[in-house]
């Protein structure tokens, strides 16, 4: 899916712009472990942490005086629950990134009107499945810059969730392959060698360097070349599943439902009815992500 990164990347740095970080709004309880100062540390704890003897110095995520909301912290032990939260919120954001590529022109997503008819959705993907992989024709600073950021984007949320560098590798390549090279982008194109081996292995070694990076400026106080500014914005291209998953189940609470329905008009038979009696042709190929939010 030739641009489909940096269209991704435009609509993250959008989600960026839409608010602000605050860290007097986070529901500390639900989303960090203990919060103080912008971002989450005290210098004094920190540096008391730094200087303990080897076999007795307390982690920076772990000491309890200035422990970090979870989208800035590693977790103590693997957190399958936040791991398939980000997941969702992924999933989110790529379902958000195909439709708004159906509405840009042929000349900036290369689709052509076969690629977004969704007509018939099923024989699309088993036809693009069946002929891949195959080496696309892609810009190489999408295939060798942008796929190894995504890739990278996929690593640092298991990262955070607990898992080791093998085990988030593993996650990256399930993402990166399955989930996108397979799943999502296969309605539309055939499957890419580039992104099969690119995105996960090179997306592990950026993913490691963005998580070791992003624990350095957090180190630092949420700072970069002294600019708190710069230091939030770093911060979110380093992780920004982690801050827009954040963002998002803080303004709900984290109470919500999300579900997946392939029954036309989600199986509601009243709505059925009155779009056959308006003429309304029936679909029998549906596909639908339910979200149910409570406020």
């Amino acid at each position: 899916m030739r641009y489909r990164s940096t269209v991704a990347a435009a609509a993250l740095f959008c989600a960026q712009s839409a608010f602000a970080f605050d860290a007097s709004t986070l529901d500390f309880e639900q989303q960090a472990y203990n919060y103080s100062s912008n971002y989450g540390f005290d210098t004094l704890a920190l540096n008391q942490a730094q200087t303990q003897p080897q076999d007795n110095a307390l982690r920076f995520n772990e000491a309890p005086a200035h422990r970090l909301p979870k989208y800035l912290s590693t977790a103590p032990e693997k957190d399958w629950d936040y791991l398939m939260g980000q997941t969702y919120t992924i999933l989110g954001l790529s379902v958000a990134t195909v439709g708004l590529m159906t509405l840009l022109p042929e000349s900036v997503t290369n689709w052509t009107a076969e690629d977004r008819d969704f007509s018939n959705l099923s024989s699309k993907w088993w036809d693009n499945v069946s002929a891949g992989p195959v080496w696309d024709q892609d810009d190489h600073y999408l295939n060798y810059v942008m796929h190894p950021y995504f890739g990278g984007v996929y690593y640092t949320a298991a990262r955070h969730s607990g898992f080791n560098e093998f085990e988030s590798f593993l996650y990256s390549f399930t993402m990166s392959t399955f989930f996108w090279e397979y799943g999502v982008e296969s309605f539309a194109e055939v499957p890419s060698i580039q992104d099969i081996i690119v995105t996960p292995l090179f997306g592990a070694a950026v993913g490691e360097w963005m998580y070791l990076t992003e624990q350095d400026i957090v180190a630092n106080g949420g700072e970069v070349m002294g600019s708190d500014t710069m230091g939030g914005v770093s911060l979110f291209f380093l992780n920004p599943v982690g801050h827009i998953h954040h963002w998002i189940t803080d303004m709900w609470q984290g109470d919500t439902d999300v579900r997946m329905n392939y029954d036309p008009w989600f199986n509601n038979q009243e709505a059925a009815r009155y779009a056959a009696d308006a003429g309304a042709p029936y679909d029998s190929q549906f596909i639908s992500m339910q979200v149910s939010l409570k406020f």
